[in-house]
């Protein structure tokens, strides 16, 4: 297996175990996590019947991952192009797949029924210049397979995040947050590229993110995701070396839920704080507590890349595959082979 499929192969897997491992842990805090499964999780189980995924089977996807899946299988079929249309068709498919559907947030859902050209009941929050509520981590969860196609090229791969996610998550904060995880997942496809370099990526993508979003999108009041993810690695950096005290100071102070503002700065401390070791971030995003899941699958898509998919337990490749229906192996080849279509046009552009 070639560097940049194990690289590609990586993402998808690390963002699907972090999702589906995270679903039985979401919405509990650190202190809940510890006293309901007698110790951290570090193994893909079946939800509980309290959280928003019960009912699945331990190895089965949430949202966060099933979205950004779907969104990379029509990027394909569109040979690698990320368009308006690109981003609707995903989004139809996705919601006709009621295992995964189920989970919409409500940001994602009005839109789909706007698509859909069915009546959405006015509400107060139609009136106002900001709708706060809606910088959510909805657009930044679905991003990691955007970073995947543009490996090494962080500012189209920023572009192209603000694309995928501009029909659903129209203000500056969400899409800075999105193109903060997709900078970072295209960074980190570079050769003997370090977690340093990826986060650097990161806070760049979040400060191009907002700046480009600023121009096409609606504003929001919200804190500064690229602040927070600065705010976010010094806790990171002062607590290496101590997992679980780092997990704690980074839940306690960044947060991890639902704002786009707090799930991806979180993300990225995680990376610091673990020195970029995929698995024991992907433990500290599920254990950390709040949206477990929908952090999990973003950070992976990121320390996947970056350490390939030999830094991963092939075992769960096998169960995601199974449980979902989902070809990663497949869909990584094909991206892979885009790339070398998009080198080979490059370079035969120059001669």
């Amino acid at each position: 297996m070639s560097t940049r499929i194990s690289k590609i192969l990586g993402g998808f897997l690390a963002a699907a175990i972090g999702d589906a491992m995270g679903a039985a842990t979401e919405i509990r805090t650190t202190e809940m996590i510890k006293d309901y499964f007698g110790g951290y999780v570090k193994e893909i189980i079946n939800p509980p019947e309290d959280t928003w995924a019960h009912g699945t089977k331990a190895g089965m996807v949430t949202d966060d991952f099933s979205i950004s899946f779907f969104s990379a299988e029509e990027i394909c079929k569109a040979g690698g192009q990320v368009t308006e249309e690109v981003a609707l068709k995903a989004l139809m498919r996705w919601s006709e797949a009621p295992q995964y559907s189920r989970f919409c947030g409500p940001t994602t859902l009005n839109a789909l029924k706007r698509i859909k050209g069915e009546e959405v009941p006015k509400t107060k929050h139609d009136r106002l210049l900001c709708v706060n509520s809606r910088a959510s981590n909805g657009a930044p969860m679905k991003v990691g397979s955007i970073g995947l196609f543009n490996a090494g090229d962080v500012d189209k791969a920023i572009d192209d995040a603000i694309i995928l996610c501009k029909i659903t998550h129209d203000n500056t904060t969400a899409l800075s947050g999105a193109a903060a995880i997709a900078a970072a997942t295209a960074r980190a496809m570079d050769d003997r590229v370090s977690w340093c370099e990826v986060v650097q990526a990161g806070i760049y993508g979040a400060r191009e993110g907002f700046e480009r979003a600023k121009l096409i999108a609606r504003p929001v009041a919200t804190a500064s995701v690229e602040r927070r993810i600065n705010l976010a690695v010094e806790v990171g950096m002062r607590n290496q070396g101590d997992w679980e005290k780092a997990m704690v100071e980074l839940s306690q102070i960044i947060g991890g839920g639902l704002p786009a503002a707090e799930a991806v700065p979180a993300a990225f401390g995680y990376i610091v704080a673990c020195e970029g070791d995929p698995m024991q971030t992907l433990y500290m995003a599920v254990n950390a507590g709040d949206d477990t899941d929908t952090v999990g699958c973003m950070v992976g898509y990121i320390v996947g890349a970056l350490g390939g998919i030999d830094k991963l337990p092939m075992k769960y490749l096998y169960k995601i595959e199974q449980m979902n229906g989902f070809d990663l192996q497949g869909i990584s080849k094909s991206i892979d082979n885009l790339l070398d279509k998009r080198e080979s046009n490059e370079i035969g552009g120059k001669i």
